[in-house]
């Protein structure tokens, strides 16, 4: 069958859906006129990574490679058809495999286009593509594909470069950092002349020009073994393209050795004798240029990645730069640590769209060139402290300049210009190397661009509490001197007055003021942590209060697929200097069943969002941290806990009004040490790290034992010792004098009764104890007012109640490395105001036994539990929801009846609304889903839940054509029905969940009159 027919038949339009492309290699002119009319492509919607080109003339296996290759690099299509004749089969590639894999790997299916393959032809139709539906039928495939993203590859190819030249340098050149300095001048120079090579903008009538040589290239430069040509080569490129990269830093010749040169040379020739890949793989013509910005995580040491500094990747720059330019006006941007540049280039090309949009860009290339320069010279602005990443956000944006532009124009512009002026001028007028500085934003004495305001500001600084060191002696300073005045306060503050923790990224949050007008926007990363640990309230106070925010896209959940190394979890918020009692619109950005490899999709679901008044942070009825886990109903009941009494009412306090509450020991550290062993501080300093751990070792030998006897008579107890009402499996044993160790030895503190409880973890967990009893620094203890009361403290503690209410409202780094509460958090926990006596005895009787080991907690933990909800009157929706919360995870499958519960609340919640009958019905699909459909009438004519699973998907997004599946919508409204489709986890079919997807379904069926909906 003819390809338009076949793919016509599909629901494909030759005119609107694929569109003719060109493809060209300069090397091979024969594949060239072979693919001449014979490439159309197909671009999917946002977010459904279905865009594929068809490939309609017949080629040899190395020319499919080629194709491959090619397509790789332009990294625009996810999919290859190939149909070569009409009596051929259609052979479908996977298009995001690198040239290492086979074509046969890379195969995903193959279609014969005659009536026997209908059902096969079925998968591949137009609305499938559309929807995202099409990769329901290659769920195997997404399971087991060997991808690895080319940015991820070019980074990797470098890194071997890197360390191969390195190797070779540390013998000439012995100061690590002028080191690191030539290799990075030499990776950043050879692929700025690659580029410029790949796109032809430089070829043989430029090097016949300079070295009277038409056969030259860069890689035969570097094999013809002269230090003078690849500097000469060096000193044209940033003569012709002014482009600084090329003048500092200087390369002595001595370094440019034969086996220096022959490494670079050989990265520009296919890998025969592995399946490494090297430059030569990589095609730079075609390859986006923002992937030059992924470099810059070559050249990141792991202090820096410790320090929180990572190179933003594009979908998050994306969406900020989406946010902040959000109308089509044309600013000056500023990012003030701006890493490699992937803000600034993602703000470079919205306000080229924008320009273009405008009719402002010239038709004819070299217009365009210098219109381009103009546009990055007057609006592109940025301020690095570190060297090497000013350099690639330099190069990154210095190649923009050419995107889109025919290079056959610039070619043969430049050799013009030699021939009749001898020189290249066009490059010099416009110059943006000194809007990118290397300096550091935090410097209060060389303040970069001082005076100078901008239209929009945007970045990811780093976020790491500055060391009191002299490397960061611009930064000490800063919070020292730098001056912040408030509005509500007489006199000015300094920052570190401000600044909790001294952390570096609030410090970035109050300079931008100096930068910004009244007008200006501004968008931002930040760790999540100065938002909600408590150590910032002053920062959270002067932000929420001099700032107008938007949106916050809270992506704690989906730092995994940003920055893959990241311990601190993340916000993005969107803001200006107009604080008028905002709005703000606060996104839970949660991974879906796409969110990983190989499609690594950032979804912001718009139904998602919940609305909050600024004004609430600033008067601290809210916090950011009460939103990170829950939703608003979970902050319903958050509300009414709050309403008791707080534990910190019922604790001892001291005379100076200080709750009794008290850290455990910490048996060893070097003050310790020094005063054992009469050491001084400047002794123990000069000692190597061999030598500290092992008087670690001898005073730990010294002071504590694993047996219990009569001279280590006292149990230790460590975190792992504690389990809900009694000490476990206790190890180590110290004497009763603790007057030598570290710190915690107040002797009283593990004296009498008290409350022990662990801060670390996943759970709080206490026990009671009156005996004398020491433990951690890790545990800490506190005694109450009432002796009576600590049975029922201690199960209060340990309840499910007390937990959920610590993890969706206190506890920090919930969703991150080492999860902890702290003391405030503890005493916060609510109490009810009036105890029920009954019940108290009742609970307490329970708490003995459990202490005195009468029972085991398991017996007797579900009883507590409701007996703690009953005493703090809870309704049955509030119980259910935290007894949902705890639910142990896993999958339904063929247990049908454990989704009746989810249908019958459902039903319940839409019958109060609605008058006509409801029918509801449940099936599993493909990717472990489960989609229930719900009737709102008995007429529906849109596909029944009980279809096959094979089916189930299709018919729902071919019904539903505007239905994204990939962005894994929860719900999708057709005419008279809902089909909910969710992962087959307990979790998500919950009488909790029921009820929010219930009251969610009225909200988006029943409007009220004043345009709100019913909640």
């Amino acid at each position: 069958m003819y390809y338009i027919d076949f793919f016509s038949k599909l629901g494909f339009n030759f005119n609107t859906d694929l569109k003719r492309r060109t493809i060209e290699f300069e090397k091979n002119d024969n594949l060239s006129k072979n693919l001449k009319d014979s490439v159309f492509f197909y671009k999917s919607p946002n977010n459904t990574n279905t865009s594929f080109y068809l490939i309609t003339t017949e080629l040899n296996s190395t020319e499919v490679e080629d194709i491959r290759k090619y397509i790789w690099n332009k990294n625009d299509a996810d999919l290859i058809f190939y149909y070569p004749r009409e009596d051929a089969k259609l052979v479908m590639f996977y298009a995001k495999y690198s040239p290492k894999i086979s074509n046969e790997e890379s195969k995903l299916n193959t279609f014969s286009t005659s009536e026997k393959d209908l059902y096969k032809i079925e998968d591949i139709k137009l609305w499938k593509f559309d929807s995202g539906v099409f990769w329901l039928n290659y769920s195997k495939f997404i399971t087991k594909a060997k991808y690895k993203g080319i940015d991820k590859e070019l980074v990797f190819t470098l890194k071997a470069l890197k360390e191969q030249l390195y190797v070779i340098l540390s013998k000439l050149i012995v100061e690590e950092t002028e080191r690191n300095k030539t290799v990075q001048a030499l990776i950043d120079r050879t692929l700025y002349i690659k580029y410029l090579e790949d796109k032809h903008i430089i070829n043989s009538r430029f090097y016949d020009y300079y070295f009277k040589d038409t056969s030259l290239n860069y890689q035969k430069i570097l094999e013809n073994h002269s230090n003078a040509d690849v500097n000469k080569l060096f000193k044209i490129i940033h003569e012709i393209f002014n482009n600084n990269l090329f003048e500092q830093p200087s390369i002595d010749d001595r370094y440019l050795t034969n086996e220096v040169r022959n490494i670079i040379a050989t990265s520009f020739k296919a890998n025969t004798s592995s399946g490494q890949l090297r430059l030569f793989d990589f095609q730079f013509d075609v390859l986006p240029v923002e992937f030059i910005s992924y470099i810059y995580e070559v050249f990141l040491s792991e202090k820096q990645k410790e320090n929180g500094i990572y190179y933003t990747p594009k979908k998050l720059a994306q969406l900020i730069v989406d946010e902040v330019i959000n109308e089509d006006r044309i600013g000056s941007i500023l990012d003030p640590s701006s890493g490699s540049g992937m803000f600034l280039i993602v703000g470079y090309q919205r306000l080229l769209e924008i320009a273009k949009k405008q009719g402002l860009e010239p038709k004819d290339s070299i217009g365009k060139i210098k219109f381009r320069s103009k546009l990055l010279a007057d609006n592109i602005f940025g301020i690095e402290k570190e060297l090497t990443a000013q350099r690639f956000t330099i190069f990154s944006l210095s190649l923009q300049i050419f995107e889109g532009i025919n290079p056959i124009d610039i070619k043969e512009f430049i050799a013009n210009e030699l021939s009749q002026k001898g020189k290249v001028e066009l490059f010099s007028e416009y110059s943006f190397f000194k809007n990118v500085k290397h300096a550091n934003s935090l410097n209060t004495l060389e303040k970069p661009f001082e005076n100078k305001q901008f239209s929009y500001l945007l970045g990811n600084p780093p976020f790491f509490e500055i060391p009191n060191t002299d490397e960061y002696k611009d930064e000490i300073s800063f919070l020292k001197s730098y001056e912040v005045t408030l509005e509500n306060k007489e006199k000015k503050l300094t920052a570190k007055n401000i600044v909790g923790r001294s952390q570096i990224s609030q410090c970035f949050f109050l300079k931008i003021k100096d930068w910004s007008n009244k007008n200006t926007r501004f968008g931002f990363v930040s760790n999540s942590s100065n938002f909600y640990n408590d150590k910032s309230e002053d920062f959270q106070e002067y932000f929420y209060s001099n700032y107008g925010i938007e949106k916050i896209y809270d992506l704690s959940r989906v730092k995994k697929i940003l920055f893959e190394k990241a311990n601190e979890s993340v916000v993005a918020i969107i803001f200006t200097n107009d604080f008028n009692n905002n709005t703000i619109e606060y996104y839970p950005v949660d991974l879906g069943l796409f969110s990983e490899k190989p499609f690594e999709l950032l979804i912001i679901q718009e139904d998602k969002v919940i609305e909050i008044e600024q004004k609430k942070f600033i008067f601290k009825e809210i916090k950011l941290r009460d939103f990170l886990v829950g939703n608003n109903f979970d902050f319903s009941l958050f509300i009414k806990l709050n309403n008791n009494s707080r534990l910190l009412d019922f604790v001892q306090h001291n005379i100076e009004g200080k709750p009794y509450i008290h850290e455990g020991l910490k048996i060893v550290g070097e003050k310790a040490i020094c005063k054992q062993y009469n050491l001084s501080k400047s002794e123990w300093k000069k000692l190597d790290r061999q030598k500290q751990l092992e008087y670690f070792e001898k005073f730990k030998t010294n002071n504590t034992s694993t047996f219990n006897n009569e001279e280590f008579l006292y149990k230790f107890l460590k975190p792992k010792n504690i389990n809900s009402f009694k000490p476990i499996e206790v190890g180590t044993f110290l004497r009763s004098d603790i007057s030598n160790f570290e710190r915690g030895r107040n002797p009283d503190i593990y004296l009498g009764k008290k409350i022990i409880f662990n801060r670390t973890g996943n759970k709080l967990k206490s026990i009671y104890s009156n005996e004398k009893i020491y433990f951690d620094f890790d545990l800490h203890t506190f005694k109450l007012v009432n002796d009576s009361l600590y049975y029922l403290i201690n199960v209060i503690l340990n309840s499910n109640l007390s937990n959920y209410y610590i993890d969706l409202f206190l506890r920090k780094r919930l969703l991150g490395s080492y999860p902890k509460i702290g003391n405030e958090d503890v005493l916060n926990i609510p109490i009810p105001k009036d105890l029920d006596q009954d019940l108290v005895a009742q609970i307490s009787n329970i708490s003995k036994d459990l202490t005195e080991g009468k029972f085991e907690y398991s017996e007797k933990e579900e009883e507590l539990n409701e007996l703690i909800y009953e005493l703090y009157e809870l309704s049955y929706w509030e119980k259910q929801r935290i007894r949902d919360y705890f639910l142990p995870k896993e999958r339904i499958g063929k247990k049908k009846n454990k989704l009746e519960n989810y249908k019958t609340t459902v039903k319940e919640v839409l019958s109060f609304y609605l008058k006509n009958p409801i029918t509801i019905e449940e099936t599993p699909a493909d990717f472990n889903l489960i989609v229930v459909k719900i009737s709102l009438n008995n007429n529906s004519v849109n596909p029944q839940a009980d279809k096959t699973k094979k089916f189930i998907l299709n018919e729902i997004f071919e019904h539903n054509p505007n239905g994204n599946f990939l962005a894994s919508q929860e719900k999708i409204y057709g005419n008279d029905c809902v089909y909910i489709i969710k992962e087959d986890i307990n979790k998500n079919w919950t009488e909790t969940k029921a009820f929010e997807d219930g009251q969610d379904i009225i909200k988006h069926l029943i409007p009220i009159e004043n345009g709100e909906r019913i909640h």
